[in-house]
């Protein structure tokens, strides 16, 4: 490989590198890229797989050498279909903050060992047979953010992750061979954020949710709960996509929520009659109800007492008649319809049955186009 010709300068202050659909590169030995580097880029090497290992060890395998740079903070590999694994030694930088993989087909770990106590950032994307990150978590660790997402075969979340006091954010998406969490759960100390989406057969949540300002449940189906003992009153946003779930927050979790200000409810295949107006909490200024297929009607009692509601958004409910009789709330502001071919039909300006009940709102959008635009257009 030829590399450019600043580079092979010993003194160069190069922070940042972008290596970009390079078909022919074998490896770097050490010293061949400047201690300075901070950020290093790999995108569609195809025959990349280590991006730190000695020549010696992995001969005319593509790879970068191991310990190049003593002072890299961040890492990106995307589109490398060959990467097997990021360190032949199972070591990385020890200043590496900000690490995200992604669209490499092969890796089954990130690495045996231990990852860089200094990480602060993990994301991993669209890595078919990466089985788990780590083998554990150590305590030291100063790790904010795990995101990982379109990982099939995705198996297990490390031990020790309840050790992590720094986590603030932990987003699991389309890994469909999540099974459950280790019984330790979650950190409950700096935890505010926890998404877990599209998970098909994960049976429970984890433990330690206490702490949680933000938590969404998507197309889970097997999760049919809330564990008790950690059921996050403080929340102020919650998305809810699961029947059993929903059933159970109207029969014992929304009261708790009093500081609970966006709700969005959805997936509810068999749902009619949406019963919970009076038992939302008064604190909501945004609710969101979508893909109920069979919904015909909203609360009957209304949604007078969410008297701080100032967005409401209704889509994918085909059936949806009607508007509680005694109207929307004063507070509304944004209004928006969609996929309601019923409801849409029954909104129109001064000639629909269910006009006068949103007369009030300043912004009435239907399919994305404000009311007045779509009746000019009709």
């Amino acid at each position: 490989m030829s590399l450019p010709e600043g580079m092979k300068q010993k003194n160069v202050h190069l922070e940042s590198l972008y290596i970009d659909g390079n078909r022919s590169l074998s490896f770097l030995t050490r010293g061949q890229l400047p201690s300075s580097l901070k950020q290093l880029l790999l995108k569609k090497c195809e025959k990349l797989q280590y991006v730190f290992a000695d020549a010696d060890e992995t001969h005319t395998s593509s790879s970068y050498s191991e310990n190049i740079n003593t002072f890299l903070e961040r890492l990106d590999v995307l589109f490398c279909p060959s990467l097997m694994c990021l360190s032949t030694r199972d070591q990385l930088p020890a200043t590496l903050r900000y690490l995200f993989i992604q669209h490499c087909s092969k890796i089954t770990t990130l690495s045996r060992g231990q990852l860089p106590d200094s990480l602060q950032d993990l994301g991993i994307h669209c890595c078919p047979k990466l089985e788990t990150i780590t083998e554990r978590f150590h305590n030291s660790m100063l790790l904010e953010t795990i995101i990982i997402s379109n990982c099939a075969n995705f198996e297990s979340i490390p031990e020790g992750i309840h050790k992590l006091s720094c986590l603030r954010r932990i987003s699991i998406i389309t890994c469909p061979s999540l099974v459950c969490f280790l019984e330790e759960g979650l950190p409950n100390t700096n935890l505010s954020e926890f998404t877990i989406s599209n998970c098909k057969i994960l049976k429970a949540l984890p433990r330690g949710m206490q702490t949680l300002n933000s938590l969404r449940i998507r197309s889970c189906p097997s999760i049919k709960s809330f564990p008790e003992e950690c059921f996050p009153t403080k929340l102020t946003t919650l998305e809810i996509g699961n029947l059993d779930m929903y059933e159970q927050l109207i029969q014992c979790g929304l009261p708790k929520l009093t500081s609970l200000t966006s709700l969005q409810i959805f997936e509810g295949p068999d749902v009619e009659s949406f019963e919970i107006g009076m038992m939302l909490p008064t604190t909501l200024t945004r609710l969101i109800i979508s893909q109920f297929p069979k919904l015909k009607y909203l609360s009957s009692d209304g949604f007078q007492n969410l008297t701080s509601l100032v967005d409401l958004s209704i889509a994918y409910c085909p059936n949806l008649i009607s508007f509680p009789k005694i109207g929307l709330p004063s507070s509304l502001m944004e209004l928006r319809i969609d996929v309601c071919p019923i409801l849409r039909k029954r909104c129109r300006r001064d000639k629909g049955q269910e006009w006068s009940k949103i007369a009030h709102v300043p912004c009435v959008m239907i399919e994305g186009k404000l009311i007045d635009d779509l009746e000019e257009e009709e």
